[in-house]
């Protein structure tokens, strides 16, 4: 198992674990991190060395194996082409995987980013209990032996998100999976020893934020708000490019502010919580009261019946032009135009992606709702600029951004 990468490219005493060599390395790796590859001018920008001794280091690591050019390209009319040079993508792999209420999903990218392979399983139930952390576990394993022609050994590590409060830096989870008799263990060393390999975890709403950054908007923006709306209502906030976490690694928990004097019980144990107005279980409950009270759907049947009312239940619904859905779902776009006005003029950001469940809704029904109060009770000047858009990675979002997510803590050396 490889549990150091820093340390892969640390090519002698004098140049690999000096300042120098730490420097240049780690513009490297953000460098491929973040575009793929890089020249030996980007690398002397980055560090602030000369381009001679970044060349030095670079042939070294080039006769290791270790880098390779990747192309040629002209910055110029004239002269010679310049090289870029990158790191195999197949030197290393990560492994995500994201957990949800109704489907658990598990995934792997190379080093460069590009999804190798993502499996989805609808059959699963996100309960608070020892059996489905392990079914998790073995499920990963099984995910990996099933890799045609990938060797276990050239996975890194694994990063797994999680719903609620989780501290990553010291491998905790505060509401899920927090059991009595592994109180004093950390729960990524639980899985860890489980699975037999280097284990993260990360709030799933903070590894989707980071997913949707690092796939297209890094090179965009710099200041992101990123809001899951799916079963909860999770915020995910980037500054200067990096992951905002708070003292703990609690941040974005907005979806629990109290906003309401509804006198919901959101399943936090408080009453009149975000997340009881505004979340697909929001919408599940005022779907189900009206269609209880005689108004029509057509869903109605299924709630006379006893039945329970699914995502894509609603989601279908709503395709189909259910009235009674689309005004609901219309009506929670516009209760969360409200908060991102609010959000826009305290964080000022640059661009805001909505994704979760609700993104999936034609922009007529719920976009346009949301863009509308934004402009009604935002500063002009703060949100005239501000886009407003959906995921663009959609269903995988959670899973690339936990894969994404082992691959930044494994070249932090964390």
């Amino acid at each position: 198992m490889l549990t150091n990468i820093p340390a892969m490219f640390d090519i002698s005493q004098d140049q690999g674990r000096s300042g120098v060599g730490k420097a240049i390395r780690s513009c490297i790796l953000n460098r491929v991190m973040n575009s793929g590859s890089f020249t030996v001018a980007e690398i002397a920008g980055d560090s602030g060395f000369s381009s001679t001794t970044v060349s030095k280091y670079i042939s070294t690591l080039l006769d290791n194996g270790k880098l390779r050019e990747t192309g040629k390209v002209s910055l110029h009319t004239k002269g010679r082409k310049t090289v870029r040079y990158g790191i195999p993508s197949d030197s290393f792999y990560f492994l995500g995987v994201d957990m949800r209420t109704f489907e658990l999903s598990i995934g792997l990218i190379d080093f460069i980013g590009q999804k190798v392979a993502v499996e989805h399983f609808d059959d699963f139930r996100l309960d608070n209990t020892h059996d489905v952390l392990d079914l998790v576990c073995k499920r990963i394993l099984d995910f990996i032996d099933g890799l045609d022609g990938l060797s276990r050994e050239k996975i890194s590590a694994v990063s797994i998100n999680i719903p609620g409060r989780v501290n990553s830096r010291t491998g905790t989870s505060a509401t899920t999976f927090n059991f009595e008799d592994t109180a004093g263990v950390p729960l990524t060393e639980y899985i860890g020893d489980k699975i037999g390999m280097k284990v993260y975890i990360e709030n799933d709403t903070k590894a989707m934020a980071y997913g949707e950054y690092m796939s297209w908007a890094a090179g965009k923006y710099s200041n992101i708000l990123y809001i899951n709306i799916g079963w909860g209502f999770g915020l995910g906030i980037i500054i200067d490019g990096k992951l905002y976490y708070g003292k703990d690694g609690y941040s974005g928990e907005i979806g629990h502010v109290h906003l309401y004097e509804n006198n919901v019980l959101c399943h936090c144990g408080k009453k009149g919580c975000l997340e009881t107005e505004v979340s697909m279980r929001a919408i599940r409950r005022k779907l189900t009261e009206r269609i209880s009270k005689g108004e029509t759907s057509l869903l109605s049947p299924k709630v006379q019946n006893g039945g329970t009312i699914t995502v894509m239940d609603i989601l279908d619904a709503v395709e189909k032009e259910d009235a009674l859905c689309i005004e609901i779902v219309s009506q929670t776009g516009t209760r969360l135009g409200h908060i991102l006005a609010g959000l826009i003029n305290i964080f000022n950001p640059e661009a805001i992606i909505i994704g979760g469940n609700l993104s999936k809704v034609e922009p007529c029904y719920f976009l346009q709702p949301v863009e509308t109060e934004i402009r009604k009770y935002a500063l002009r000047l703060m949100c005239r600029d501000v886009p407003v858009t959906t995921s663009r990675l959609g269903d995988d979002t959670a899973v690339i951004g936990a894969c994404l997510i082992a691959r930044s803590k494994m070249l932090d050396g964390q």
